[in-house]
């Protein structure tokens, strides 16, 4: 009897490319390039080395939506403390071995006890003061808890920020990506109609008003779509 491969979760699947997943999460194209798929460089030693990824794409040069949550969250710490790469690996496989997960970035037990555990050895490695230690700690929360979680853990949806410098955990989370709903592209919260929509209908001339009234949602969702959109990479 032939036994077939179990089907891959939906939120596994290769869905995005990287200059895609890098406008939803603004970030630099060629950063989440180096990040999902590694990259060369030459030292100003000289010789060739190699950049190794730090998150495992889903399949070839495609992301998942499982890869976008992992991103946000890497994000949240390089925006501002600009951790170094080899410190993130080190703490990275310290919260591995103690949670017994393989990808800490995207499991639910980061948010209860693992920000801890990667914040101190982070902390140590670097020598961060306290002061700094708590910023970054802040900084993990706000974007783990931009993202929900399944009963298995997993992450199943995604609230990414509209604005390129968050600070607060009240910014609103208007826009979503869910893996079942439009392929898995950002939409409005409730309406679920794709931000893309709603920014090509702007500059086609369609007024906010209009839009909120037919798709039955705020002008305040819609502006917040549209600041989504235009948000550059940070």
């Amino acid at each position: 009897m032939m036994i077939r491969n179990a089907p891959r979760p939906l939120q596994d699947e290769p869905t995005y490319r990287a200059a895609e997943a890098a406008h939803i999460l603004a970030l630099p194209t060629g950063t989440v390039k180096a990040w999902c798929f590694g990259q060369d460089y030459e030292p100003r030693a000289g010789g060739r080395k190699r950049f190794v990824a730090l998150i495992e794409p889903a399949q070839g040069k495609f992301l998942s939506f499982t890869n976008l949550c992992e991103l946000q969250v890497l994000a949240a710490i390089r925006r501002r403390h600009r951790v170094p790469m080899p410190a993130v690996r080190k703490a990275l496989a310290y919260v591995q071995q103690k949670l017994g997960v393989d990808r800490p970035f995207a499991s639910n037990g980061l948010l209860t006890n693992g920000v801890d555990l990667f914040v101190e050895q982070a902390g140590q490695l670097l020598n961060v003061s306290a002061a700094g230690q708590q910023a970054m700690r802040e900084d993990f929360e706000r974007a783990l808890k931009r993202i929900e979680y399944g009963d298995n853990g997993s992450p199943v949806l995604l609230f990414p920020f509209t604005r390129t410098q968050p600070t607060s955990a009240d910014e609103p989370r208007t826009v979503l990506v869910d893996p079942r709903r439009s392929f898995g592209r950002p939409v409005v919260a409730g309406a679920y109609v794709r931000t893309q929509v709603i920014e090509e209908r702007f500059r086609a001339g369609d007024r906010i008003a209009d839009m909120a009234q037919d798709y039955e949602v705020s002008a305040a969702d819609i502006e917040e779509a549209l600041r989504f959109e235009s948000r550059q990479a940070a």
